[in-house]
């Protein structure tokens, strides 16, 4: 007897990692986001469009504009956008493969870090050149790793001025089969209309009308959250300023060897209100170890080579090393970030 109402073949077409083809058989979220986007399977719309989350730091950093901007550039274009609020449940769930190899100062803190405003989910469509591969998988290579350490220079997230490895400012899905996964758990929140027109087809594109949306949307939410420079020494000077428990800390522990003394502090005392609070995540993310060293992530990002025919690749000679690399010098995706962002 199958332990799956899912078809062996139902996600051929979507992902290129045999690993997360099974276990994606088996997931209730991506059951059910076939029989959501079920008008989807039988065009190319999975793979023409993806999305971009824009998480409360970017709102936060006032990064959301310049990143709008650098993804227009390279080809996505903003069709439909709504506002998401992650919970605990909606963090864990969408990183339900990779939140086993995070640190458990990492898991202390992404709670905090993510419910501290609103975020934007943007629906994007690939009109870039690059037609093999889906506008998920493009979309990967070109962000760029959450961690500094595995920075590009001409990665978006470089582009942009990422702080540290969960101030980094965006998520987005690794390939179709996630779009579709990620797209069902966010459903329960926003609802499908949002996005219908573009993806199920329901009505016909209106790029104006997407626009003015997004512009709505990200006005509201920069009038909810605080500009804020996010810069770890100044946060640590404002910080010192204050009475309160989270003062105290600053000036009595301003060393990041002392980091566990915050983050009893941050289970046992809210956060401060307004540009304090993002005071304390930025000196909080910038000082945890992200990662459990030696854990891997139990379904790691799906190289663009994977999605490439034979003939599209080449071999190049770097450093004296072979390295393969794809026709339109996209960055290499880094392997897949342990946890939510």
């Amino acid at each position: 007897m199958s332990h799956s109402a899912v078809d062996a073949r139902a996600l051929d077409s979507l992902t290129r990692d045999p690993r997360k083809a099974e276990a994606y058989r088996h997931d209730p979220y991506m059951r059910e986001a076939l029989a959501s986007l079920a008008p989807a399977l039988g065009t190319d719309a999975l793979h023409r469009h993806t999305f971009v989350v824009l998480k409360p730091d970017a709102v936060a950093g006032r990064r959301c504009a310049p990143v709008l901007g650098i993804l227009r550039d390279l080809g996505w274009h903003p069709v439909a956008a709504t506002t998401v609020r992650f919970d605990p449940l909606l963090v864990r769930e969408l990183w339900r493969y990779q939140f086993n190899a995070a640190s458990a100062q990492r898991i202390a803190l992404v709670d905090p870090l993510l419910s501290s405003g609103p975020s934007l989910l943007v629906l994007l469509e690939d009109r870039g050149t690059d037609r093999e591969l889906p506008a998920s998988v493009r979309l990967t290579a070109a962000k760029g790793s959450a961690e500094p350490s595995a920075a590009r220079s001409g990665d978006l997230r470089t582009r942009v001025g990422r702080v540290n490895g969960l101030l980094n400012f965006m998520h987005t899905a690794d390939e179709p089969a996630d779009v579709a996964r990620e797209l069902q758990l966010f459903s329960y929140q926003t609802g499908w209309a949002w996005c219908a027109g573009p993806l199920l087809g329901t009505a016909p594109a209106d790029p104006a009308a997407a626009e003015e949306t997004l512009r709505t949307l990200l006005r509201a939410a920069e009038a909810e959250t605080p500009a804020h420079d996010l810069r770890l020494d100044a946060s640590l000077d404002r910080l010192a300023a204050l009475d309160g428990p989270w003062g105290a800390r600053a000036r009595e522990a301003a060393d990041p060897a002392r980091i566990e003394e915050w983050l009893r502090l941050l289970r046992r005392a809210p956060l401060p209100d307004g540009d304090a609070r993002w005071d304390v995540l930025t000196v909080l993310t910038g000082w945890i170890h992200c990662n459990e060293e030696g854990v891997a992530p139990l379904i790691a990002t799906t190289p663009a080579g994977a999605w490439r025919t034979t003939a599209s690749r080449r071999t190049e000679e770097t450093d004296g090393r072979t390295e393969e690399t794809d026709s339109r010098s996209t960055p290499h995706p880094a392997p897949k970030e342990a946890t939510a962002a």
